[in-house]
């Protein structure tokens, strides 16, 4: 892992991180990237304007592999992480917990990394690879790392409540709208999912389809979604070059996704 702090260029640090106010992380696929201009704008929506610069310093550093870099505000700093990035993963199993909300600031990435962790070593389930965070009214609202979505027919239900505002998420939302399939926020209980396919999502996996939810003692085996194979290519065929000097800023996405409480 390369760690650099921002001084109107990238410069290598090796001091530890402090806590993160504002954090951002996504595929960067030797190159390529899908939705960078969304996660900035999430970004820069919490942590303010990027210096000048910023971003065109920014990718000559992710040029070569798979990687999963993270930019982060931390105590005025501007940090970067260039990790390397897992492979994807083509299913999830979750782990359902209903336990308190370890979420201070759910509609900021970063602030509740520390909890998060802590959160799926108290509760995780063996062999399962994320941890569903649960409302008060026993539904999904999303996991420590991702967002959730489940299908009924042909609606795609998004959980009703408060959750980070997901780049993934939006680009499937924003997809079905073009396609003219009805969205829908729902309380996602863990017992449609016996019947109904339920999606995991993030910028590092793209769209993995759980198999897997261990509620308790029982363990809920989601159907496949027809069309997956479908959904699938379309997120990995949305990778493309940005180039230094590309004009690429925060303000190339739309704003109108950042209210999670939309429908």
């Amino acid at each position: 892992m390369r760690r650099y702090v921002w001084r109107g260029d990238f410069v290598p640090r090796d001091l530890s991180d402090g806590p993160l106010d504002v954090a951002d992380s996504w595929r960067h696929s030797s190159g390529r990237t899908n939705g960078l201009g969304l996660h900035l704008a999430r970004f820069t929506r919490s942590a303010g304007p990027l210096p000048e610069g910023f971003v065109d310093k920014l990718m000559p550093l992710l040029q070569e592999g798979e990687l999963f870099p993270r930019i982060a505000l931390s105590q005025g700093q501007l940090l970067l992480d260039v990790r390397p990035a897992p492979s994807p993963r083509p299913t999830t199993a979750l782990t359902y917990a209903p336990a308190p909300d370890p979420r201070t600031q759910p509609e900021v990435k970063g602030p509740d990394f520390a909890a998060f962790s802590a959160y799926r070593s108290r509760y995780q389930a063996d062999g399962t690879d994320d941890t569903v965070i649960v409302g008060r009214h026993g539904a999904m609202l999303e996991t420590t790392t991702g967002a959730l979505a489940m299908w009924d027919g042909d609606t795609l239900c998004v959980p009703d409540g408060v959750w980070l505002p997901s780049v993934t998420l939006h680009q499937v939302f924003a997809r079905a709208q073009r396609l003219g399939i009805r969205v829908e926020r729902r309380r996602l209980k863990p017992e449609p999912a016996t019947e109904h396919p339920l999606w995991f999502l993030n910028s590092l996996h793209g769209i993995s389809p759980v198999r897997e939810l261990h509620v308790g003692d029982t363990v809920v085996a989601p159907p496949a979604h027809p069309c997956f194979d479908e959904w699938r290519d379309w997120w990995w065929g949305g990778f493309a070059v940005e180039l230094p000097g590309s004009g690429l800023s925060c303000t190339a996405a739309t704003t109108s996704v950042w209210t999670s409480r939309q429908s």
